[in-house]
């Protein structure tokens, strides 16, 4: 475990507007502005199509399944962080018959409205490096790892 303590130099707002994507939405965002290391504080919204994926098992390296949806999907929530520019966005879904959630990914199509929210933060360089790791009980592999300063 390893922990940094960062400022929040200003939060953005990103509005998605119907028929865009909304991975690609805030890639846009991140490239235009310029931001490079963020919090993804929330988001919220509906989608006429998903695209998520979440692991599969607890074994390294982890297995992903994809999963795909179409109709009147409501955003409940998003978290995540941005690290050198590229966002890891997790999402929690809605439709009538039940909750879920994963990892967002280019295919997420906004419908009526879709907001989200990021606070650019300052003071500790955030960075993702692979490492690899000899987990008891899970396996050994490469893990991506949340590296400061």
């Amino acid at each position: 475990m390893e922990f940094a303590s960062l400022s929040v130099a200003r939060v953005h707002i990103v509005r998605i507007d119907p028929g865009e994507d909304v991975l690609g939405g805030v890639k846009a965002f991140l490239a235009e502005s310029g931001v490079k290391q963020a919090v993804v504080l929330g988001g919220y919204g509906t989608l006429a199509e998903h695209h998520i994926h979440w692991v599969r098992n607890n074994r390294i390296p982890a297995e992903d399944i994809h999963g795909f949806g179409e109709g009147g999907i409501e955003i409940l929530s998003m978290n995540g962080l941005v690290v050198g520019g590229e966002p890891h966005i997790h999402v929690a879904l809605s439709t009538p018959a039940g909750a879920y959630g994963g990892h967002l990914e280019d295919g997420c199509i906004a419908y009526v409205l879709c907001e989200v929210f990021l606070a650019e933060v300052e003071g500790v360089e955030l960075r993702r490096e692979w490492a690899e790791v000899d987990v008891a009980g899970m396996g050994t592999g490469r893990v991506p790892r949340l590296l400061f300063g």
